[in-house]
């Protein structure tokens, strides 16, 4: 076989694969996610948004920055920790220039659980859509790759979304997923008895001190960032079931809420807390123990909303 032929060859068999390639790039990226609707807000009001909120899916679920006073966008996604908040603030902030509020999630676990780190696979999303570089390095075009950054959840997206059908979403303008039903409660018919019968859950319950002083410090860092450029921030901690509340484990939450205090009286750090609210958040709010259902967010959104209006 001459060199000529041999690459032909190679050609002939590379091609199929690269376009297999670009096809199953095209549909991952042709799935609704909260980013491909937040992307374009950003781009239309950055002169105009005036409050930023982070966190993790317990944000993201909890409230609907459309319902909100002041022009806002929720940054929130699901499994994103303090690093990646403050990657978004380092890069995004200098494009808002009036933006004059952060509310910031700290739940139940936040100073104990490990930050993404540099090869958290969700920071492919926002690089694409935001050109934020969350992954400390520099960055490649394969980066941007969706479906490669995390082939096995993306085939099952994609099984999803082209296929079963199973969990349609209903984006708003500001990337708020309005059809978020279709959680654990609503499976069991939001059956209060049901719900308690099922005591499986997600909730971390092992305290780590070394963890804690690693979070609490590069939290405290991004506090101080914040308040040098006169920004005020505001801790949200989201409204849990009321059965998740007593499996919380004592010293992972004294130690959290001993920071909070103290930031508050350092800091003029402001905390909006409605995790204990089981007055005004009932079964029918809830997409599981621990995340709001669109009833529920529109509760929480007008809370939050009451308390921003205050300063």
């Amino acid at each position: 076989m001459t060199k000529r032929s041999f690459f032909i060859s190679l050609l002939w068999f590379f091609i199929p694969i690269v376009l297999l390639g670009i096809l199953v790039e095209g549909l991952t990226r042709n799935i609704p996610t909260s980013y491909t609707y937040i992307a374009p807000y950003l781009d239309d009001h950055t002169e105009s948004i005036e409050v930023v909120l982070l966190g993790s899916s317990q944000m993201k679920d909890a409230i609907n920055a459309k319902m909100l006073s002041l022009p806002a966008v929720n940054l929130a996604s699901g499994n994103q920790h303090h690093d990646t908040d403050f990657a978004l603030l380092k890069q995004l902030l200098p494009k808002l220039p009036n933006v004059h509020t952060v509310v910031l999630e700290v739940s139940y676990s936040h100073f104990e659980l490990p930050h993404n780190g540099p090869d958290f696979w969700k920071h492919a999303y926002p690089l694409l859509y935001y050109n934020v570089n969350a992954y400390q390095r520099t960055t490649y075009f394969k980066d941007e790759l969706l479906f490669f950054a995390n082939p096995p959840i993306m085939i099952e997206r994609l099984n999803n979304y082209y296929n079963s059908h199973e969990d349609p979403a209903g984006f708003n303008d500001v990337g708020f997923d309005t059809l978020n039903y279709a959680g654990k409660f609503k499976r069991l018919k939001y059956d209060e008895e049901a719900i308690t019968r099922s005591d499986r859950f997600k909730i971390y319950k092992i305290p780590n001190k070394d963890l804690f002083d690693h979070n609490v410090a590069h939290f405290l860092e991004m506090i101080d960032y914040l308040q040098k450029q006169n920004i005020q921030v505001v801790v949200f901690q989201a409204p849990m079931y009321t059965s998740y509340l007593p499996q919380r484990h004592p010293d992972i939450l004294r130690r959290r809420d001993s920071v909070l205090r103290e930031q508050i009286r350092q800091n003029n750090l402001l905390l909006f807390s409605i995790e204990e609210d089981t007055l005004n958040f009932e079964v029918t709010d809830f997409w599981n123990e621990s995340h709001l259902n669109p009833s529920g967010a529109k509760k929480a959104t007008a809370l939050l909303d009451q308390f921003l209006q205050q300063y």
